[in-house]
């Protein structure tokens, strides 16, 4: 990328350099992940800098620059649907303070890509609650006939209530609040290792290594497998990436190392779905759910999976919004 800071500058010359700073931004875009805030940055700029070239350049030179033009509007296609992974690399702080910066008063819309997937979550959100407006008696009906004639004994009950704010939290990133839920969860079941996964996985994010390795080797010990223990980290990882933490490139190596203990071991494939979903791979989540649901032997985990997998399927062009997986027990 030797020619990115002068044709920055909008000193794109000719169409052959305009090509060349075409083929820098499709690869900027693409490796974005984990290159953070300069890196994202520069990408802007080069689309600033193709968008002023292809005018000036077919007007100085007469040349036809539709080709060019195609590959600018797929590279917005591209920003558009990767806007939360490249917001999140950048940073809202940092993306607003190179807006002020500019000083322009006509900016290429990804320069607000914060107000943009604010706007598709906002979208999302409608979407969704119209959906859920119209199964809400439905789910009143399944709950009475739940409570009366399938609900299990009490103490399960808390015990699910507790694990399922324990995930709800997490996800919002009140990482405290989900460790209370999860400490009381261990108090009604100190056999399930997802618990004790959970509650180690939270202590290392705070720092506290000792109580983590304690909680771990007793979530290892639990497990029937190496496998269940990598894929159980990795779901918990990402419930923390949801929620704001730096853990969704060790939730993705927690999967993956799943799946080399086990490549069938469908809770993996679903793990890594989730991550896949949070990264904005949407062909790529939608696949490892499907992959989950074909390998699974557990009914729950079959409905979930295809349940997720036909949610992104309605939605192929958006990032996917973290949603509560609910992960089978």
């Amino acid at each position: 990328m030797d020619q990115a800071p002068r044709v920055l500058r909008g000193e794109v010359a000719n169409a052959e350099e305009l090509r060349q700073i075409l083929r820098q931004a499709e690869l900027a875009v693409t490796n974005a992940r984990g290159r953070g805030p300069a890196h994202v940055l520069r990408y802007l700029h080069m689309l600033d800098a193709i968008e002023e070239a292809i005018p000036r350049l077919e007007q100085e030179f007469g040349v036809d620059l539709k080709p060019e033009r195609t590959r600018l509007e797929t590279l917005e296609n591209m920003t558009r649907s990767r806007a939360r992974q490249l917001l999140r690399e950048v940073g809202t702080g940092r993306l607003r303070t190179e807006r002020q910066t500019l000083g322009r008063e006509s900016l290429g819309w990804w320069w607000y890509l914060d107000e943009f997937v604010a706007e598709r979550r906002q979208q999302a959100l409608r979407r969704w609650g119209i959906r859920a407006a119209i199964v809400v008696g439905l789910l009143l009906v399944a709950g009475l006939v739940y409570q009366f004639f399938l609900a299990p004994p009490p103490e399960q009950q808390l015990l699910s209530q507790r694990l399922s704010e324990g995930e709800t939290l997490l996800l919002k990133g009140d990482v405290q609040g989900a460790l209370a839920q999860y400490e009381a969860a261990l108090a009604l079941d100190g056999q399930d290792p997802a618990i004790h996964m959970s509650i180690g996985a939270i202590y290392e994010h705070l720092g506290n290594e000792e109580k983590a390795r304690e909680h771990y080797e007793q979530a290892r010990a639990l497990c029937h497998s190496e496998a269940e223990f990598h894929a159980n980290l990795a779901l918990v990882l990402y419930r923390l990436a949801a929620g704001g933490a730096d853990t969704l490139q060790r939730a993705e190596q927690e999967a993956l190392l799943a799946l080399e203990k086990d490549p069938e071991y469908a809770l993996a494939h679903f793990a890594l779905g989730n991550v896949y979903e949070l990264q904005g791979k949407i062909p790529e989540a939608i696949h490892e759910f499907e992959v989950a649901s074909n390998l699974s032997g557990d009914p729950s985990l079959i409905v979930l999976a295809r349940m997720r997998m036909g949610m992104l399927m309605q939605r192929p062009f958006e990032v996917g919004t973290p949603q509560a997986e609910g992960t089978p027990r």
